[in-house]
């Protein structure tokens, strides 16, 4: 994904139209049991909500701009943004920085695909139930095999 090559700016070039300063991401636990399985369908299950997966370490993003995002993107307090900000690295960024091997998901469903493509396989509150009987009627009745002797 990166645009060009990567170097320090005083500040961000415009064409970035400040990618980083549009959500707010937090570092989770990878999910190890039923109930943190739960949590993440349930962080899911809202809007402008996500979780990714980079360099084996889960996050879940809240999509919602700074509020000191002006004009054209620019941050109106750049002289003054927080220590965060200022911290902020390209080999973090949107722009500069490359996006391989990232696994997002924003719904539900990518979760349920996620947890299925892992081989994950937990009976949970929200699956389908119809889903299951689907499966057994569509399976090939299963026969008994004489014994040779």
């Amino acid at each position: 994904m990166g645009k060009g090559p990567k170097k320090k700016a005083e500040s961000c070039p415009e064409a970035c139209q400040a990618l980083c300063c549009r959500y707010v991401a937090t570092k989770i636990d990878a999910p190890r049991t039923k109930i943190d399985w739960d949590e993440i369908y349930w962080f899911l299950c809202h809007e402008n909500v996500e979780v990714f997966i980079e360099a084996r370490k889960w996050y879940v993003l809240f999509d919602t701009p700074c509020r000191n995002l002006g004009a054209k993107s620019r941050c109106v307090v750049y002289p003054r943004r927080p220590y965060v900000c200022g911290e902020h690295e390209e080999e973090n960024c949107e722009y500069w920085g490359e996006e391989e091997g990232k696994v997002t998901m924003r719904t539900p469903e990518d979760l349920k695909a996620y947890m299925k493509r892992r081989g994950v396989r937990l009976r949970m509150a929200w699956d389908d139930p119809h889903e299951k009987a689907e499966k057994k009627t569509s399976s090939k009745p299963r026969t008994r095999r004489s014994k040779k002797g």
